[in-house]
């Protein structure tokens, strides 16, 4: 087969999505340990399996998920989503993992003890994502609140799954030639569109027919159907209840994983194949990747693309809703002839009779249905039928502009790979190693001082007992459970520090301390040398894991500002996101934002802002930042 440039897939499709339901099952009757943030944008749900032993669900909302045996190290500080997860999922079992219908949407249900009624568990992978938690029928937890005509996802609303599209998979010969028979596009763009496909499963199948994708699907649509049903069942039986992983490369670039042998990939020029045991493996490996690929792509390019797919979130949003308009109106029509005589009797009603208005609302089966006064029952849903008709018409007009950017962003996307293929080698050749101290919270001080802080408990403990040297000073708010914060001594040759930043330092310490979640305005710290900290308790007395002792006179530090600034600074070419006092900001980086204290019940909101405004991955922002309500104001 003759050479051509591969786009590399950016997101699961609707058999991947089956593939890890498929692997979850495997697992058996499952127990949820504890939810960690793992790295840019993923959570991960820990299980313990009887038989099996601990697995890790990982989730990447709007772009992948993998069940994997070990997990990478975590951040030490929870999120307000994973904390919240962590309180509604904890110790739960799991009870069944919902078979997706052909779409990209990965639903868990789960018991535990003290809930009532079952705990779902939902994680969008596609447009831009989302995570739901919903209890005895209700969103407990959201990541993205969104509202919709005919549906809202925030908390405390009612569980509903998004508007089901056709599933493929279940199709018989004649339900796909009836789609290829109703479709004005070509081939391709309606399996990939109209039968739910998607671009990469679409080219499978089309690769596995051996008939051309260009040509209009209406063209021999009782001789093509057949063949499609034959690869879709083909598909499934390759994917089986333990799916291996497939990662495909072409010219050295990776640019697709599969829960089967690729046909479409395998004939390609220059292209290899590596095989993994499962596809939640080969999943995690390729994406991860991907990550690192994406970053070197050509910026105005990469925005392009970014707006061409947020075009395509809302063409879809928009087929979404007309779809779930034509099947209201078709609902509401039905409804009206199934229950004509109390129709009948209701706008016979005194009642009704005495309202003013030019329409008569009726409800059946708790639907509400507007009549316009004076026209029959019968008349009524033959106009409601009417307006489904209109309502299906747009929506095929819509699902074909879907295909029309489907298509773009894969041509798009094609141009970015090739455009990027040498900076990739470039990154890849210097690839940024993190410093030792970024495992926990750092700045610099005005100074240029080395300050590192504990993330929590454990972290506290290790980095006293691991980092706190001859020299060094260690400073502590003045409340109990703050943070374990050391100024390191300068290297040799290099200047010494004075009080400035030994007080940096401390009201970065207040400031990743309860003194913060309270609200304070100010607080006080200390500073002691390190040979004043030990474990060595006085007798009877228990030092517990993050705590120490001090012992000797303590440098008082009063009334220091509960305040942080936002910002970035540089390290070998590269700019990092970091949060310190203000005054360090501005000498050793370029300061963005000021930060204090906060109404806790905005913080979501308030975060949700900062992220927009400043650009930054919002999980990145939440491992910065101190627990508790924040207020910004730039600075």
């Amino acid at each position: 087969m003759a050479a051509s440039v591969v786009a590399g897939k950016d997101r699961f499709t609707s058999v991947d999505t089956l593939a890890v339901v498929r692997e979850l099952r495997s697992l058996g009757r499952a127990h949820v340990d504890k939810t960690f943030d793992v790295g840019p944008g993923r959570i991960a749900l820990t299980l313990r399996a009887a038989g099996v032993g601990k697995r890790s669900l990982l989730v990447r909302p709007g772009q992948y998920a993998a069940v994997i045996e070990t997990l990478a190290e975590h951040d030490e500080d929870l999120t307000p989503l994973a904390k919240e997860l962590r309180r509604v999922l904890a110790g739960a079992a799991l009870v069944s993992v919902s078979e997706p219908g052909g779409e990209r949407y990965l639903e868990m249900e789960f018991t535990r003890g003290d809930a009532d009624g079952a705990i779902q568990f939902a994680a969008e992978l596609f447009g831009s994502g989302n995570l739901l938690v919903a209890r005895g029928g209700k969103l407990a937890v959201v990541a993205h609140p969104k509202t919709w005509a005919h549906r809202a996802v925030r908390v405390g609303a009612p569980y509903t799954r998004p508007p089901a599209r056709v599933d493929p998979f279940v199709l018989d010969v004649g339900g796909i030639e009836a789609i290829l028979r109703a479709s004005r596009t070509d081939r391709a763009s309606t399996l990939a569109a109209r039968l739910g496909l998607g671009g990469p499963v679409a080219e499978e199948v089309l690769t596995r027919t051996a008939w051309p994708g260009e040509s209009p699907a209406v063209s021999e649509a009782d001789e093509f159907a057949p063949l499609v049903h034959r690869s879709l069942l083909d598909l499934l039986e390759e994917v089986g209840d333990r799916p291996k992983g497939y990662v495909y490369s072409i010219g050295g670039s990776q640019v697709d994983v599969t829960p089967f042998e690729s046909r479409r990939l395998a004939g390609q020029t220059d292209s290899s194949v590596e095989a993994f045991p499962t596809f939640s493996e080969a999943a995690h490996r390729y994406f991860d990747a991907r990550v690192e690929r994406v970053s070197v792509v050509d910026a105005a390019a990469a925005n392009q693309l970014g707006e061409w797919r947020r075009q395509r979130e809302q063409q879809e949003k928009a087929v979404e809703d007309l779809r779930a308009q034509a099947a209201g109106l078709n609902r509401q029509a039905d409804l009206l002839l199934a229950h004509y005589p109390e129709v009948e009797e209701q706008l016979a009603s005194p009642a009704t009779a005495a309202d003013p208005g030019v329409e008569v609302t009726v409800t059946l089966e708790d639907v509400a249905i507007q009549i316009p006064r004076g026209r029959t029952v019968r008349s009524s849903a033959q106009g409601l039928y009417e307006e489904a008709k209109r309502a299906q018409s747009k929506l095929a007009g819509a699902v074909s502009a879907l295909a029309d950017s489907d298509a773009r962003l894969a041509q798009s996307a094609t141009a970015l790979l090739e455009v990027s293929a040498k900076a990739t080698t470039e990154v890849a050749a210097r690839r940024r190693t993190p410093n030792w101290f970024e495992r926990y919270r750092w700045f610099f001080s005005s100074e240029g001082i080395l300050v590192i802080g504990g993330r929590d408990a454990a972290t506290n403990d290790l980095l006293v007992r691991r980092y706190l040297n001859p020299g060094d000073r260690y400073v502590h708010a003045d409340i109990h459970g703050a943070a374990s914060v050391i100024v390191k001594h300068p290297a040799p040759g290099e200047p010494a520090w004075t009080d400035l930043t030994i007080a940096e330092a401390a009201q970065w310490a207040i400031a990743f301390s309860k003194a913060w979640r309270a609200g304070l305005a100010s607080a006080s710290a200390f500073a002691v040398e390190a040979d004043q900290v030990s474990k060595s308790a006085a007798s009877g007395e228990f030092v517990p894991r993050g705590a120490w002792v001090i012992h000797g006179t303590k440098q008082i530090f009063k009334d220091l500002p509960t305040e942080l600034g936002l910002g970035t600074v540089s390290d070998r070419g590269d700019t990092l996101w970091n949060v310190a006092p203000p005054r360090a900001l501005e000498k050793r980086g370029t300061l963005l934002y000021l930060l204090s204290p906060g109404p806790e019940k905005e913080r979501l909101d308030r975060e949700s802002q900062l992220a927009r405004d400043a650009g930054v991955p919002r999980d990145r922002l939440q491992s910065l930042l101190p627990s508790g309500g924040i207020s910004v104001r730039r600075a």
